[in-house]
């Protein structure tokens, strides 16, 4: 539920407070507002200001319209971006070479590669070099001659760097160190670095600290980069690998470690050492290497160690890695039992059928306690069995949905049908989803009438798993009727972020048959393009049982049929008035029982996105949700009513791709293929350089971040509110 009256009218009166006096938008904004929303359109609009804003006086126009060209992600436009590569203004080069790199997004890189690394020669600033660098190596390359080329090109960057009169804030170095990272990282297996290029790379990777900002921080993020650059190819070495796992930053030596789990590099020094690292997060990955290397032959001591860890995200990783068994299996469940009787994991607070697993519960409804007992249920699941029902029983009836979940999930592996029956009518469709999920595995008598049953729901990710599992068994009678009523329903609803479900849902028609002509046609001009295509294609193939007929059915005209979708309205852009005022904003998420964390917004790098984030932060639709994803040294996820990846706000947001890196506390967009982000955000718990150039970042975390390290799933969002920075 949400939150008290009185706090939301605070809430509320805080930004009334903000819109009142807000800055009064500038020329640049408003043209910035031009440029966001033919960008949006993607080319629905046209791109008229656009075009005519490439001219602009002010560089900062001149950068924003050429970054959306590039957005548009079409390599016709390129003979538009190329001119501004040679722009007087260097921010405006840059963006022109960050632009050219995106506009070729799965397209032929040949064309850009030339033109990028062409200007490499003339370059003289720091900021437009590193970016060419950068650009260069992001590129989607599969031909042997593109990776010499792009090779070159990025030594021939590291040469141009000795040239340079300096690089006082080591953006150059910045760019190139992402530019070899991004290369390393996108080869095929068994493509390597030149030696050339090997050497640039170790440069960086040894690049010392200067004193003072920016270089105190930019440094290690470089050594990070390139250590992360010769770890993708192999090429770090037994001897750099050494030195490097003493270095002061902790990203740096879990670089080392995440190379030594990939390759094996000095493994029989580093996993040791690293396991008694001082941060968590080099620990952490030090017992998944571990796992991985060192195992078979010396145990499951320091995974067992890792359990009782005082850090949770390093013991969280270690009571998974004990689901498969050791040598010393006793040990191993004595270790499981132990957590699984620590406080908190018995929750019976209240009966799970009154209302606690409801998708915005009370902060109190949501405890901590319960992860570990209820991962280490799951891991002894596997392990014994026959040993775990009085537990699972247990963990079934607590108040905490997402224990309720583990539960499904250790119900499964120990075969407990009856247990999975009745969670499979819990009120909280997550718990639903994982009961389901077991189920499909164990198999019984009165499986299908449980997952017809699911059709009548509304979470979207419940219907779909059921559809699915549906499609998968044997049936007597087809459940069109019920299939159909379930697109009907979901379809009503006309929510663009709800495609996932509808298109299983046609595809387990297709599966089944059953339905006629009468039954689709409707679709053909659904809002959602994905869906109508999907009608269309499946009225003139047909399927199993389909009154419609075979492959080569014909339309009522006597041609075949054809999608003609019509959109929905899209949600209008931010104005020039709110531009100027979120570039001043921040919201502040007030997380139950830790702290707060606040959230600058980026509209710079993501204007649709970051006012999204906060008109759903100022209409109260944060309020009472969850952080529903928590990968330690990946990300945490939340922000979604149902708290699973397949509930969010209704209409679609667009990308807006940025060169801005995914550094640890980058505030990203969450989706599930290209422009379809639903309200639902991320946090980088460390540099997740893979994610850049695919997600979208609005927001950067300026304070809080040890809030964020804090979240365990389930962590709950006690109200989030837009204040002025």
């Amino acid at each position: 539920m949400g939150p008290a009256p009185v706090r939301g009218w605070t809430a509320r009166i805080a930004v009334l407070a903000t819109a009142a006096c807000g800055p009064s938008p500038t020329d640049f904004h408003a043209a910035y507002a031009e440029i966001v929303a033919e960008e949006d359109a993607r080319g629905g609009m046209g791109t008229t200001r656009v075009l005519e804003h490439l001219a602009s006086a002010d560089p900062r126009v001149r950068a924003v319209a050429v970054r959306a060209l590039g957005r548009l992600e079409d390599p016709g436009r390129s003979d538009e971006i190329e001119p501004l590569l040679g722009d007087s203004d260097p921010a405006v080069r840059a963006a022109a070479a960050a632009a050219l790199a995106q506009s070729v997004f799965g397209a032929d890189p040949g064309p850009a590669i030339t033109a990028l690394a062409s200007r490499v020669p003339a370059e003289s600033d720091p900021a437009a070099l590193g970016a060419l660098a950068t650009s260069l190596g992001r590129l989607q390359l599969t031909d042997p001659a593109h990776r010499a080329a792009v090779d070159a090109a990025l030594t021939a960057v590291a040469m141009r760097l000795l040239a340079l009169d300096g690089d006082p804030d080591l953006t150059a170095r910045s760019g190139l160190s992402r530019g070899i990272e991004s290369f390393a990282r996108g080869g095929q297996s068994g493509d390597t670095l030149s030696g050339a290029l090997v050497s640039a790379a170790a440069a960086l990777a040894a690049l010392p600290t200067p004193p003072g900002p920016p270089g105190a921080r930019t440094a290690p993020r470089i050594r990070r980069t390139a250590t992360a650059a010769l770890t993708h190819t192999g090429q770090l070495g037994a001897g750099l690998a050494r030195q490097l796992l003493r270095d002061p930053d902790w990203g740096v030596r879990r670089q080392v470690v995440l190379g030594a789990n990939r390759d094996g590099t000095a493994i029989a020094e580093i996993i040791p050492a690293a396991l008694e690292d001082p941060d968590p997060r080099v620990r952490l990955e030090a017992v998944r290497a571990h796992h991985r290397w060192l195992r078979p032959s010396a145990g499951c001591d320091a995974i067992i160690a890792g359990v009782a860890d005082p850090d949770p995200r390093v013991a969280a990783i270690s009571i998974g890695l004990l689901g498969r068994p050791c040598s010393d299996i006793e040990a191993q469940v004595a270790a499981l039992r132990g957590r699984v009787a620590e406080p908190g994991g018995g929750g019976e607070g209240g009966a799970a059928g009154d209302g606690a697993g409801s998708a915005r519960p009370e902060a109190d409804g949501l405890a901590t306690g319960w992860w570990a007992p209820a991962r280490a249920l799951h891991a002894l699941a596997g392990l014994v069995p026959d040993e775990v029902a009085d537990d699972v029983g247990r963990f079934a009836r607590h108040t905490n949905p997402f224990a309720r979940a583990w539960a499904a999930r250790a119900a499964g592996q120990a075969g407990l049908g009856d247990v999975l029956a009745e969670l499979a009518e819990d009120p909280d469709p997550n718990v639903r989803v994982a009961a389901l999920q077991g189920l499909a595995a164990v198999g019984g008598e009165g499986v299908a009438d449980i997952l017809l049953a699911q059709l009548g729901q509304d979470d979207p990710q419940l219907v779909m798993t059921a559809v699915r599992q549906l499609a998968r068994l044997p049936h007597e009678e087809t459940p069109a009727p019920a299939l159909l009523a379930a697109l009907a329903r979901f379809t009503a609803r006309e929510r663009e972020t709800e495609r996932d479900v509808r298109v299983a849902i046609l595809d387990a028609i297709s599966a089944l048959g059953g339905f006629s002509g009468e039954d689709l046609e409707p679709y053909l001009t659904d809002f959602d393009p994905v869906v109508a295509e999907r009608a269309a294609t499946l009225l003139n193939a047909g399927g199993d049982g389909a009154e419609i007929g075979r492959a080569g059915d014909q339309g009522p005209d006597g041609a075949g049929y054809e999608a003609a979708p019509e959109p929905l309205p899209r949600t209008p852009p931010p104005t020039a008035a709110r531009l100027a005022e979120l570039e001043r904003s921040a919201v502040v998420l007030t997380m139950a029982g830790l702290g707060d964390i606040m959230i600058a917004l980026r509209p710079d790098l993501a204007a649709t996105n970051a006012d999204r984030f906060a008109r759903l932060a100022e209409e109260g639709y944060f309020d009472g949700l969850a952080f529903q994803r928590v990968e330690p040294n990946f990300v945490i996820q939340g922000g979604s009513p149902n708290a699973n990846e397949y509930s969010g706000d209704g209409p679609y947001t667009r990308d807006e791709i940025s060169d801005h890196p995914h550094w640890r506390g980058t505030v990203g967009l969450s989706t599930r293929g290209r422009d379809t982000g639903d309200g639902q955000i991320f946090v980088n718990l460390a540099d997740n350089l893979r994610l850049d150039f695919n997600y979208t970042i609005f927001g950067v975390v300026v304070e809080g971040m040890e809030v964020v390290d804090a979240i365990q799933e389930g962590g709950v969002i006690e109200r989030a509110t837009v204040v002025r920075r």
